[in-house]
This record gives C-alpha cells, structure tokens and sequence, in this order.
C-alpha cells in the first residue's frame, strides 16, 4: 500500500476517463486568466509559492503587462477570483487583501453540494449561450446528453448548497460571460476538498464539464488542473491488471484476509480512513505472527519460516514497512527496509505543471538505507532466485528485469524506454537542464534541449481513443458514501480536515521538529467561539471528538470565521489522528471520503501545560 488512500488506484479517475489528464496547463496560466477558481484548495497555505508567484501578481494586477504582451487581441482587468470551500481560509483573506473584495467571491457552499453548484453553472453557462459551441463539436462528445442529465436550476441549487440564487449567477457569469465579445479566460484549480470529499469521482467530473463547456482546456489562462500536492516523476505500467474498481485493501485486512503486507512510504496509522478500526485490527494480526516468532529458538532459521507461515494460516499477518523514519504503522511491522530521501539519492520529480527535474545526491543515505526502487530490485532477484530454484521457471519470469544498479538504471529501464517522449530524457541530459528542467511530455531534443509542452491539449486532441474529450453524466445524489447520512444525523459538528503550513504533509520528519511540535504539541481544531461557548471551552483546552467509528484528541483554536456546528481538524497528526472519527464509507471505485465527517465534541481537559504559551490568535490579516 501506498500513500493515503486504501486502493491503488487515481485520485482522479474521472478526468482521465474523459480524456482530461489532471496536469493539464502551466503555472503561467494563472497569471493570464481572466478569472480563477478554486476549489475545495487553500493554495495560501498548502501550495504558497505557487500562489504567491503566480496567482497574487494577477490578482493585484501586475501581470498586466503579460496579458497583453501574449493576448494582444482582447481587453483585459486585473484577475477576479471565486473560491468554493465551507470555510474562510487564510487564501480568501489574502486574496481579498491583494485584489479587493469586489474581485473576490467566497462561496461557501454546504459542506459536500459541490456537485450541485458545477452542475448549476453548467446548466446556466448553456442555457446563456456562454459555450464554446465550436470546441465542443470540434474536440468533444456527449455535451447534450451531459447538459440534459445534469440540469440544475438556480433554485434547486441554491436550496442544497445554502447560497444565493444571484451568487451562482454571478460566479456562472465570472466564469464564462463574454468580454466584449471575446471568450473568458477561467482557469480551475481543485485538491483535497474536491477528491476526498463527496462523491468524488462524480463531482470531478461535473467540474470538467464547465472547463469543457466554456473551452478552458488547451487555452492560454486555462485548465482544469488538480493543484499537484506531490513531487511526482515517474512512469507506471497499465494498472488494468488491478481492476475496477480496485480492492478494498484495508476492508479486506480488517476482514483477515491476505498474509503478508507491504507499506511503502506512508502510515495508515495515521493518515487512513476508520484508522481506529483498522489499527486494532492490524495490531492484533501482526502480534498473532510476532508471538508465534518469539517462541522461536534464535537462530533457528527454518523453524522461524515454519513458525511466520503457520501463524499467517491461523489468521495473522507479516507486515513490512519501507519508509525513512519509523512510523507509527512501522511499529507493528516485523521488517523494515530503511529507504533514502532526496538529497541521498538521485531523484527525478515534477511539480504541478509537469516540469521534471533531476535533484542529484550530494550525502550518503543513513546505515543501510537505499533508494526505494533499488530495495523494490533487490525484492524481486530474490524472488526470480527462490522460485527458479524451486523449478518453478514461470512464475519466476515474472521478476525479470529488475538488474538495476544505481537509481539511473531504473529510470532508463522505466521512464525512458515507456514514458511519453522519454526516449528523450537521460540523467545527462536533465543535468544540462538545470533547475528549470522541462515540461512533460517531452516532443524531441533539439540544440543540445529537451523540448518539453507547456500546455496539453492545445490541439484540441484528447486523451481518449478517438481523441474526443467525453462529456459525462453526473447528477446529483446526496450524501453518497455509505454511513455519511446516519452520521450526521447523529453527530452535532462537522469535521472538516486538512493540512496546514506549518506542518509538512503529515508531519514525516515534523513529528520530531521541536519547533512544530512546540506550536503544535496536538492537532488544532478550529471552532466558532459560539460553539466554545456553549461548551464551556477556552483556547487551547483539550477535547475528545468522538463518534461510533472512534474517537481521538484535539485542542481548541478559536476561529470567530467558522460557521456555528462547523469545524476544521488537522489532518494526519501524530498525537491525535482524525482518521479515527472518518467511517469506512467510499465511492464505487474505492475513493475515500476525509472531508464529510461528523462527531460529537467534548471537553477532556484546561489547556494543558504544553500549550500554555501559545497564540490563538487570528490567522487573517490586513494589508497596509
């Protein structure tokens, strides 16, 4: 398993199934736009240089002088702004600082209705007239179909979402109104609030719907763009072999099937879905083997083998933990595999808009530590050796390949032989490419360059088979994921979650920061003064959320922004972990559901000592 989802499969399934890849322009675009949307993403603080480079110049005007440099042929305004979120972030201030409030508009829409809103602004971006008729029959199919399965009115919407009729027309009219005359410029941008939230899959593709609708995919100050919260650069073969959708893995551990079960950088712990379920569940089968293994006399190899598969056989489960430091998951484990970080390595990655670069290895890994595709190579040559041993010469095949000596050969055998134009791409040649690398795929190398693609889809061909992105079908059904309903009926608060600056991901090697910890000794979770109030709750105190998945710790962060019965937790913290309260519901293709969370709150304790010191004060602040 890997990462935080319990499936391998895509966070955006939908995008791709339309032709859409989610990396679809570049950084620039956002300074080139007429209007940007975001979506279920606070960039402030989850995505900063980003924002701050790119977003806020466009916002306060100063890319002024670009847009009309690359768009001469039309007017152009300083860059407005539409954020879909239930709650006010830190980037709602900021923008409003920087841009004004007339250019800003904060919709905060009912937490989980942000299928019902795309599907308005479909419905009132067509019945306008505001479409890019000759993209559509150009480059796409199924727009009728799509309109006419997904049609929203005004009034519907605003009833599920909680928001105003006017304020859907308005946003609708930000994205796509025409500028005398010419098309506007709007590009979307979406993270965890959209692909972990309700009905995930459906809600994306209600999104892309409006991009292709209004024509902006493949267009300067375009795309439909998920914010790429990882540094990725790696190529994968089909993963048609998985299914779809793709096995349950955690229910099917919780069940007691499988035996043996590797985790490769990430720490469900921590970070998964019904974690208080699966944590007890996952304790007690790797305990069954490490019993059976400490009955064994040291040293005696073959009884320790006989002693491993037998306790497998009665129920239990081996458990090994590749990662760079130890984990709250690793504790369970029987193996770990030490792996190396950037830095230790040659490492190969991309950013958000796709741009690879090579960060090359300037210290030694701790101990024994490796780069995880030499430990995953070292796997399988064991693996190829034991079975061809044992004359099984078939099944043995399947581990061929895997003669990789250095990081460099992993690649070449990798990206460069299956990655779109990585025929293009060495290590000698990324080095030549400095820091600014280039944008995938790559087109060819000319001039001693890799020539990279600043934007995708500019030739209005698709990622499909006839090259025609597909409209799709996505009407609105409620609280979709299985308990969500009975959960909120039952709980008084929504638990909303998610990063935050200070705290890198889920707080890997911050867990032993003592500057993090030290702001952070817990997970904050902001909390209207009101429903402090009536709690009896002062900054800082200690409170237990609790419902019937599980329970865990918090302490208080006074947030008079949040709305009353709404709160926001930290996400993936290690002395108190979300994932406890969050049940085990997921969409039909195993997409989990982090954001539509409910619980009850109650204290546990005054601050404690460990959080005396601290300011509780707001984060918003005013320019000049």
């Amino acid at each position: 398993r890997s990462h935080t989802r319990p499936a391998y499969n895509s966070e955006v399934h939908a995008t791709r199934d339309m032709g859409v890849g989610e990396l679809n322009n570049c950084y620039e675009d956002a300074e080139l736009a007429d209007t940007i949307v975001s979506v279920g993403n606070n960039p402030l603080e989850t995505q900063t240089n980003y924002f701050l480079n790119h977003w806020i110049p466009n916002l306060r005007g100063t890319s002024m002088d670009k847009k009309k440099a690359q768009l001469p042929d039309e007017p152009h305004a300083n860059g407005r702004i539409i954020f879909v979120d239930p709650r006010r972030t830190v980037s709602v201030n900021a923008a409003e600082a920087e841009a004004g409030k007339d250019n800003v508009m904060h919709l905060a829409i009912n937490s989980g209705t942000d299928m019902v809103l795309f599907n308005a602004w479909l419905t009132e971006i067509a019945a306008k007239g505001w479409v890019d008729k000759a993209f559509i029959d150009a480059s796409t199919t199924g727009f009728d179909k799509a309109v006419a399965a997904n049609k929203t009115s005004l009034e519907d919407a605003a009833k599920i979402t909680g928001l105003t009729v006017d304020q859907i027309k308005q946003s609708a009219a930000w994205i796509a109104e025409p500028k005398e005359g010419k098309r506007r410029r709007t590009m979307i941008a979406y993270e965890k609030g959209l692909i972990w939230g309700n009905d995930n899959y459906r809600t994306n593709a209600a999104l892309v719907n409006v991009a292709l609708a209004t024509g902006n995919v493949g267009r300067e100050g375009g795309g439909c763009v998920r914010m790429g919260g990882h540094q990725e650069g790696y190529v994968r073969p089909s993963d048609a072999h998985v299914g779809k959708p793709a096995a349950y893995v955690d229910k099917l551990l919780i069940e007691g099937k499988g035996g043996v079960h590797h985790i490769w950088a990430c720490d469900h712990y921590k970070t998964t879905l019904n974690a208080h379920q699966f944590n007890m569940v996952y304790k007690k089968r790797t305990d069954i083997v490490k019993d059976a293994m400490n009955a064994v006399p040291y040293g005696d190899r073959d009884a320790m083998v006989k002693a491993i598969t037998d306790a497998i056989k009665a129920g239990g489960l081996f458990s090994v933990d590749v990662d760079i430091i130890p984990s709250k998951i690793g504790a369970a484990s029987h193996v770990w595999l030490p792996a190396a970080e950037s830095g230790e390595m040659n490492l190969t990655s991309m950013n958000g808009e796709r741009r690879m670069r090579l960060v090359e290895r300037y210290m030694d890994p701790p101990g024994n530590a490796k780069p995880d595709c030499l430990i995953a190579a070292g796997i399988a040559q064991n693996l190829e050796r034991v079975f061809r041993e044992m004359g099984d010469a078939k099944y043995a095949d399947q581990f061929k390949g895997f003669d990789w000596k250095t990081e460099e050969d992993a690649f070449m055998d990798g990206y460069h032989q299956n990655a779109k134009g990585g025929e293009n791409v060495t290590y000698e040649r990324l080095r030549a490419m400095g820091n600014n690398g280039f944008q995938e795929p790559s087109t060819g190398f000319e001039g001693g360059k890799i020539v990279g693609t600043k934007r995708l889809y500019t030739d209005g061909k698709f990622g499909t088979k006839d090259g025609k992105a597909t409209f799709m079908e996505a009407a609105w059904r409620g609280l979709q994921a299985p308990g969500k309903e009975e959960q909120k009926k039952n709980n008084k608060f929504l638990i909303n979650n998610g990063r935050a600056n200070i705290v890198w991901q889920n707080a890997f090697l911050d867990q032993n920061s003592e500057f993090v910890m030290d702001r952070f000794p817990y997970p904050f979770i902001q909390m209207s003064p009101d429903d402090m109030g009536e709690l009896g709750l002062k900054n800082g105190d200690l409170v237990e959320v609790y419902n019937e998945s599980g329970s865990t710790q918090a302490m208080v962060y006074p947030t008079p922004t949040a709305r009353k019965g709404e709160t926001f937790m930290l996400f993936g913290f290690p002395t108190g972990v979300v994932g406890n309260v969050i049940n085990a519901g997921t969409n039909e293709l195993i997409l989990p559901n982090y954001k539509q969370t409910w619980a009850n709150i109650r204290k546990i304790s005054d601050a404690p000592e460990s959080v005396k010191h601290l300011s509780f004060k707001s984060t918003e602040y005013q320019a000049g």
